[in-house]
Parts: structure tokens; C-alpha cells; sequence
């Protein structure tokens, strides 16, 4: 009964959301590798090549640990969706951030999905394994910020963080490591500092110039991750049906 009523509650709430003003569905079958959600001026949305599980994804800003109960074709089948923002849908003209920008195309793809997909799906929260953020044993090497604002840039082998809280930092981390992050350092200012580590991913056969990514935090920032069992947000998918294409 509850997730009966977890999901009703969820489904109108979703019906509710702001929608786009047009939008098209239609099947790639290109057959070409990877996919691509861009963002279009105003509010749009082209997203080529992208299975129904990768639209979730985008559209509740999950990971991919994180979307439970797809298979089959919502994991094959390929979509180009091209999708305009309504007249209103920011009528003072006002500049928005990257931010708040993706945040509205992504409650209107969630109406796209229900739409277009009939999905239908509810949140619950599950144990499953994580990574707890900790201070190691040496203590933490970190002094604090001196910046104005908050900054997290991931290149090969670099990452830049300014004014970051350490909530900030582990949510960042969850992308790299595949698994859900928890701060648990208990360390309540905001943070400049810059991680260098060998990047194995982009240049996989190269000979290693530095401590791996782990190592390197530990290193440079005082703080390890520890393997736990922990509550995740998960969104579970109830129905879905392939879209026509129009």
C-alpha cells in the first residue's frame, strides 16, 4: 500500500511540472556510439542517440546505481528528442545560471517521459553499498576558503575545487566512483585546494607519473574513503512503453 501510495503521490506531482511548448520523439537507428543531451537557448533541449534509461537519468539527475527496474528495450532502443521551451518560460528575461537553466528542462523532461514513454515509477529508499568521506589518521590538510564562489573542475589528472563544502565534494565524488557518497568528516567550512593524480582513464596504457586519484586525496587532502552500507535514494520504474514517433 505504501508505495501505491508513494507512487500516485509522485505521478501527480509530476503531472504538474512545466512541459515543453513542442517536442519530438523519434527513433535513431543509426547505430553510432555514445549520446548527447544539449542544451538549446531559452530552455530547449536536443538529446540524440539516448536509450529511455539515459533520458531518466538525465531527467531526475540520478546515477546510474541510483534507477532500478529497466531492461530490455529501455536499455537498447535509441531516441532523438528535439524539444522547445514554451513563450513563458522566462518571461522577465532574467539570466540564469548553467544550474538553473538544467534544472527546468529537466522537470520538463520528466513530463516529456510520462508523456510520451507512459512512465510510471515512484521513489523509495534502499540499503546498498557506499563510500563514507572521513578525515584519515594524519588528520585533515586543509585550511579555509578564501573565495568567492564555489568551483569544482575535473580535467586529466587536475581537479580544482574552490569554496567547497565537504558535502559538495562527496557528491562530486559519487560520479567518479560509481557508488553513493556520504560525508562523514564532519568538517564544517568551505575549501580551495587541488587534487593532481595519474588519470587512468584518459590515457589508459601510459606509463603512471603520479599517486592514483584515492592516494593523491589522501595525500593532499588528509581524507580517505571507507566501503559501507548505507540509505539510497533510488527511483524504481513501475511501466513504460515505447514511444510513437512524431
Amino acid at each position: 500500500m505504501r508505495t501505491i501510495l508513494v507512487q500516485v503521490f509522485a505521478l501527480a506531482c509530476f503531472a504538474q511540472q512545466p512541459e515543453f511548448e513542442v517536442a519530438s520523439v523519434k527513433p535513431n537507428t543509426s547505430g553510432r556510439p555514445g549520446s548527447d543531451f544539449n542544451r538549446m537557448p531559452g530552455g530547449g533541449l536536443n538529446a540524440i542517440n539516448v536509450t529511455l534509461h539515459e533520458m531518466i537519468v538525465f531527467a531526475w539527475n540520478l546515477r546510474d546505481h541510483q534507477l532500478v527496474g529497466t531492461s530490455g528495450w529501455m536499455d537498447s532502443d535509441r531516441y532523438d528528442v528535439f524539444a522547445k521551451p514554451t513563450k513563458n518560460d522566462n518571461p522577465t528575461g532574467a539570466k540564469r545560471s548553467f544550474d538553473e537553466d538544467f534544472d527546468g528542462i529537466r522537470m520538463k523532461m520528466r513530463a516529456l517521459l510520462i508523456d510520451r514513454f507512459k512512465l510510471a515509477a515512484h521513489m523509495e529508499t534502499r540499503e546498498m553499498p557506499v563510500y563514507a568521506l572521513m578525515v584519515g589518521k594524519s588528520g585533515s590538510h586543509m585550511a579555509p576558503s578564501k573565495s568567492d564562489g564555489l568551483t569544482i573542475n575535473n580535467r586529466n589528472g587536475l581537479m580544482i575545487c574552490k569554496k567547497c563544502s565537504m558535502k559538495a565534494f562527496a557528491g562530486s565524488l559519487s560520479w567518479r566512483m560509481g557508488r553513493p557518497i556520504i560525508d562523514k568528516t564532519d568538517l564544517p567550512d568551505e575549501y580551495d585546494f587541488e587534487i593532481k593524480f595519474t588519470d587512468d582513464s584518459a590515457a589508459p596504457t601510459a606509463e603512471p607519473t603520479g599517486p592514483d586519484f584515492l592516494m593523491a586525496m589522501r595525500e593532499t587532502l588528509g581524507l580517505v574513503l571507507q566501503s559501507q552500507k548505507g540509505p539510497v535514494d533510488v527511483l524504481v520504474i513501475e511501466h513504460a512503453e515505447k514511444a510513437m514517433a512524431n
